[in-house]
């Protein structure tokens, strides 16, 4: 079977070379996002919020068997049901650094591309009969999806879990088209190991999944789930009771598994989403609060009004609008807009963050769809008028497939011009920062050696040394299991004593954050009170190493 493998790889590129550029477009993206990383991360740009965390967790559990981290003081499973993290216990064992996980992220963010692509293809070969045509508009939106600052900002995160939804949610639907329901059903699997909430975006996916089946296009689709489904109706309507049954089961037996690690006795049947700044702590309570207290949900929705209305007509216009022709696909969207439109926290609608990754598969699903309406009701109008099927006859008469490709590539030049200029990958010259966003760009995140001192010390230090830093200093020493962070692990401030060491970046941002209790007093406070000494200093980048006069363990720099 292998021995004619050398001849059977060539042919099957041959046959689908498309498909491989399209497959070497998304991993020239990856490497992109990578070097972004690693110069993010050799430019102190990365922060204890989300990387040093999952760093902390993987090392935690390698040497203890537990997902502890000291920045929340438990078991990080007791606060997000994320089993995605047993995938990453090996690959953190063969590779432990932080830049591993942030690299195994922009791999599965670039490769989203890729699925968007086959999508795109799936769908969009029923009415584009030239391959040309078709490669190019299926190419216009992996480069849009690539290229978007939304899904850019999920690379600036440095890293966060939930950066790997549109990969999963995306082949997910790809799957359910290919009727590949083995693959579907471990893309579903995948989604909700993230976190256990995402059944609700399982349930919306699903639910568009039913519907969709009794489309024009999903009467072409004879499995999900189970093969040839002859009674349709039937059968999908109890597959889809059945499965809403099932990630209702697997949210409250999460719930039961977080409390037991917790030690928590309580128990709800109503689990919550988890979102900040409402009070609505579940779709149900978002609803009862419209009814009870119309105005303080009138009052929490029209908050930071102008970035809402910013970030949703730049997430469409980035997408020429095309989700607006496929309103039932935006039915994919309703577990980000009821988790982040009625907050009052701006991150969740600001560019730098990792909250899109829940709406991105749904946008460009719902634009993929758009298009595929668009040509579709094209179509009908040209067999059905005569007086524009005359106009277009004379307009394409001489070679059509060349006016269909300059029309094409004027449209991907349109939405690379509305887009790019907000990513991580712009040109200064073009570089746009809207109100509120945390953007990083590859053009300011610039080595000092800062962090090769840290990652070099990190070294030193003894290993079970209690360690007191800032943010952006964290995932250097995220290979310690006592390295607490200012501002915010809670109480960190209550029990200075106990810190051996204190690693500050001198009057940084986050040196200065968090009033009287800043990182910054602790330090001055500390060398006034001769409670602390320092030990070693890096001058380039502001750096000091303090060791506590009480606890002194002889440190001699290597």
């Amino acid at each position: 079977m292998l021995s004619n493998l050398h001849e059977r790889i060539p042919q099957y590129i041959h046959h689908h070379k498309k498909d491989f550029l399209a497959f070497l477009v998304a991993i020239s993206f990856a490497i992109a996002y990578s070097i972004f990383s690693i110069r993010q991360y050799y430019s102190l740009g990365t922060s204890a919020f989300d990387l040093g965390l999952n760093a902390q967790e993987l090392y935690s559990f390698l040497h203890t068997g537990s997902f502890y981290t000291s920045l929340m003081g438990e078991n990080a499973l007791a606060q997000h049901f994320t089993l995605f993290k047993f995938i990453e216990v090996p690959l953190y064992y063969l590779f432990p650094s932080p830049i591993t996980l942030m690299i195994f992220e922009d791999i599965f963010i670039a490769l989203a591309g890729y699925i968007v692509y086959l999508i795109s293809t799936n769908l969009l070969k029923d009415h584009i009969k030239s391959e040309k045509i078709l490669f190019l508009v299926s190419i216009g939106f992996l480069l849009s999806y690539e290229f978007s600052p939304f899904s850019e900002s999920l690379v600036s995160f440095s890293f966060h879990n939930m950066a790997f939804l549109p990969f999963f949610f995306l082949l997910a639907f790809y799957s359910f088209l290919a009727e590949r329901r083995i693959l579907h059903i471990v893309s579903i699997i995948f989604i909700i190991s993230l976190h256990a909430n995402f059944v609700y975006i399982v349930g919306v996916l699903l639910l568009y999944e039913f519907l969709f089946l009794h489309t024009y296009r999903g009467k072409k689709i004879n499995t999900w789930f189970v093969r040839n489904t002859n009674s349709r109706r039937i059968a999908s309507v109890s597959i889809f009771i059945l499965a809403i049954v099932l990630l209702y089961g697997y949210i409250l037996l999460a719930g039961i598994i977080k409390l037991r690690i917790a030690g928590i006795s309580s128990f709800s049947i109503l689990p919550t989403t988890g979102e900040t700044g409402t009070p609505a702590g579940s779709p149900i309570g978002l609803i009862l609060l419209l009814i009870e207290k119309p105005g303080e949900f009138i009052s929490i929705i029209s908050s930071n009004h102008g970035e809402k209305v910013f970030f949703i007509n730049l997430l469409l216009k980035s997408n020429l609008y095309l989700p607006f022709f496929s309103p039932m696909s935006l039915i994919l969207s309703i577990p980000y807009m009821l988790y982040a439109i009625p907050s009052s926290y701006a991150s969740y609608y600001q560019l730098g963050y990792q909250y899109f990754a829940m709406l991105l598969g749904a946008i460009y699903i719902s634009a993929i769809m758009g298009a595929y309406n668009l040509i579709r009701l094209g179509k009908y109008m040209y067999h059905h008028s005569k007086q524009l099927r005359l106009k277009l006859q004379k307009i394409l008469s001489y070679k059509p497939e060349r006016t269909g490709i300059a029309i094409v590539s004027i449209l991907i030049v349109l939405v690379l011009v509305i887009s790019l200029p907000y990513g991580i990958l712009a040109p200064l010259e073009l570089e746009q920062t809207p109100p509120g966003s945390v953007m990083n760009d590859i053009n300011k995140e610039i080595p000092c050696g800062s962090a090769t001192y840290l990652i070099n010390m990190s070294g030193y230090l003894p290993k079970n040394a209690y360690i007191l830093t800032e943010n952006t200093l964290m995932p250097y020493f995220s290979n310690y299991l006592h390295v607490y962070v200012s501002p915010y692990t809670p109480g960190y401030y209550m029990n200075l004593s106990k810190y051996q060491y204190i690693i500050i970046q001198n009057n940084s941002f986050w040196a200065t954050y968090g009033g009287n209790y800043s990182l910054q007093n602790i330090v001055n406070d500390g060398l006034t009170n001769s409670n602390y000494t320092i030990i070693d200093i890096y001058v380039p980048g502001n750096i000091m190493i303090l060791e506590n006069t009480h606890d002194m363990h002889g440190y001699i720099k290597k």
